[in-house]
């Protein structure tokens, strides 16, 4: 009985040229997959938003902060001090010191500018994003025109002692009275105005002679 050589070879365990090469073939086969597979994997594809430069002008700004708008209203603001006793209600005898404090106050309020702005195209306008509004601090008051007045029962601590703590105390609450929201929304519109104003003016400077109107909105945050 014959054997053909390459049997012979097979069966003592040898490859031949014709098994290598069925065995590279699935070799490749299979690094092809695994390269597909790994450059697969947690792969997602999706559209790329580009902005259309026809419908965007950046603006230079000066940097710094742009005074948009400027809040003027008299203040009121009191303070209190009394004596306590440690086991007993007393005060019905020991009465508070009690200071209060009438001054016009002008709050000024602020945006910071980047480097440019953008201008986005919308339809017949554009439209510009900027940062919340920042009131200055501390917040300036007129000081002659200030007003103070106190009052004591018989057994009370001392007005002046009582006035120097109202004073301290003052600055700290025009800054918080700033960032109240009655007080951001009452100058949201004229800040608004200033924005499209210099915005406006801007674009002109820089030789952007647009004839459509700028829309301009201030991020809030109460």
């Amino acid at each position: 009985m014959r054997i053909g050589l390459n049997q012979q070879l097979e069966r003592d365990g040898v490859k031949t040229p014709a098994r290598l090469g069925t065995v590279a073939a699935a070799v490749v086969t299979l690094i092809v997959i695994g390269i597909v597979a790994y450059r697969s994997a947690g792969r997602k594809e999706q559209q790329v938003a580009t902005l259309d430069p026809a419908k965007i002008i950046v603006i230079r700004t000066p940097g710094g902060m742009l005074e948009v708008a400027t809040l003027q209203k008299v203040e009121e603001f009191g303070w209190q001090a009394k004596y306590e006793c440690p086991f007993i209600d007393c005060s019905a005898i020991m009465k508070p010191t009690i200071s209060r404090v009438r001054v016009p106050v002008h709050y000024v309020y602020r945006i910071p500018l980047s480097e440019t702005w953008q201008l986005q195209r919308e339809g017949d306008q554009y439209t510009l994003t900027v940062p919340p509004l920042q009131p200055t601090s501390p917040v300036p008051f007129d000081t002659a025109k200030l007003e103070i007045e106190s009052t004591r029962g018989w057994i009370s601590p001392g007005k002046r002692g009582n006035e120097q703590g109202l004073l301290r105390q003052l600055g700290p609450e025009l800054d918080r009275r700033a960032g109240q929201d009655i007080y951001l929304k009452a100058v949201m519109p004229h800040a608004t105005q200033t924005v499209q104003e210099f915005a406006t003016k801007w674009m002109r400077e820089q030789g952007k002679d647009e004839r459509l109107p700028v829309k301009v909105t201030i991020r809030y945050t109460p």
